[in-house]
């Protein structure tokens, strides 16, 4: 429902929205994982090496690009779902291995008018989209346009989280109930 929101304001256009990369502690440590909160916000999807597409306008769709399903490293890092089984747990119109991301974004972001993405938030995905938007405006004499326009994807994003759905109104009152139950136990003490 919140991509279905997002996609009708954005109206046309495609939206871009990765998660948080892994940071390194040291050589071979990571920091626990915490993902993006508006990627999340959209997917519920918790793993590292992600991004959300949204395709607006008369056919709107979805598309994860997320890590490949991995026995052997799942035993290293942990769970993967795999494309096939995010399109069933996440409802996304479609997914894809993270590894055909520079491949199919350039064709994701052809001949669309507006470019929704967070210009400025972090520079190695900042350097991944002008480098697409780069080969997109290679190929204008074929006939394929680049976005004009390019507008940060969170001020719609903020707009909406403003306003919390039923579910978001009870989980916040359950949550500051159990503060308020653990504070007053604490001044009890």
């Amino acid at each position: 429902q919140r991509r279905e929101r997002l996609l009708q304001s954005m109206g046309e256009g495609v939206a871009i929205i990765p998660t948080s990369p892994e940071l390194l502690r040291n050589r071979d440590s990571h920091y626990p994982y915490r993902f993006d909160s508006y990627f999340y916000y959209l997917t519920g999807f918790k793993e590292p090496e992600s991004v959300l597409f949204l395709v607006a306008g008369a056919k709107p769709k979805s598309i994860l690009f997320c890590r490949e399903k991995n026995l052997e490293r799942e035993i290293w890092d942990g769970f993967r779902y795999g494309p096939e089984a995010a399109v069933a747990e996440f409802a996304v119109d479609e997914a894809y291995a993270i590894d055909k991301l520079d491949e199919l974004a350039p064709k994701l972001m052809g001949n669309q008018p507006k470019l929704f993405y967070s210009l400025g938030a972090d520079g190695h995905w900042d350097s991944r989209v002008t480098a697409w938007l780069n080969k997109l405006r290679e190929q204008a004499r074929t006939g394929i346009s680049s976005p004009d326009e390019v507008s940060d994807v969170r001020k719609l994003l903020d707009e909406m989280r403003l306003f919390k759905s039923p579910y978001e109104v009870d989980l916040m009152r359950r949550s500051a109930n159990i503060a308020a139950a653990a504070h007053m136990r604490a001044m009890q003490k």
